[in-house]
């Protein structure tokens, strides 16, 4: 099977920050999955809990294995609002060893970056609801922000007036049961829903008050 690798933003001041930008990584590894239907990896989102970035050699050890997981990919995907150092070290690594990169960044200090999907209204009518884009392998696809959804569709053909007609709805969260991102949900009386759990929830199922 295919291996897409996600490169995003890890270090930061904090232990707290870094642990947000691996859980801002586990997002974007379901981001990558959707739109390119196959497995992505990205070790940043795991190895913090194993690791301390802030010393050097256990940093090193991670960018060590980074690299060796890098090799076995047939992509690289850029994500974040930034290019870290480490980051630079994977985006040279890959361009040596021929591996193509895609360039998929957002800021995040306004929320663009939110996860985003795109839908339409079926048959152009709104009470008939909505159908959201899908990749090959019938999962609704993620987008990190508007415009990457916007760039995605316009590199597959459709028209700035086609997309004046589409829908695209941020995440509100993240869902407690499966860690994909939630969306508000079409069905009237739920909140939220999950397309991984394939399931709506009641605000207080996922631990909120509305």
């Amino acid at each position: 099977m295919a291996l897409t690798y996600v490169c995003s933003p890890l270090s930061a001041p904090t232990r707290a920050e870094i642990m947000v930008n691996a859980q801002r990584a586990r997002t974007y590894m379901a981001m990558c999955e959707r739109e390119f239907g196959c497995r992505a990896v990205a070790p940043h989102a795991y190895l913090p809990y194993l690791l301390d970035d802030s010393n050097p050699e256990e940093r090193a050890l991670a960018l060590s294995f980074g690299a060796s997981l890098l090799a076995l990919c047939d992509r690289l995907v850029i994500y974040g609002d930034r290019i870290s150092s480490g980051m630079k070290e994977e985006i040279r690594r890959a361009r040596e060893l021929g591996i193509p990169i895609l360039n998929r960044q957002t800021q995040l200090s306004d929320g663009s970056s939110d996860p985003v999907i795109v839908g339409r209204y079926i048959n152009g009518i709104s009470l008939n609801g909505l159908e959201y884009l899908k990749n090959d392998a019938d999962e609704v696809i993620y987008f990190a922000g508007v415009e990457a959804a916007k760039v995605y569709l316009r590199e597959h053909g459709v028209t700035e007036d086609e997309m004046e007609d589409m829908v695209f709805r941020k995440s509100v969260g993240t869902c407690f049961r499966c860690g994909d991102p939630l969306f508000p949900s079409d069905i009237s009386g739920y909140a939220y829903q999950c397309f991984k759990c394939d399931e709506d929830f009641y605000a207080f199922e996922q631990g909120r008050n509305s």
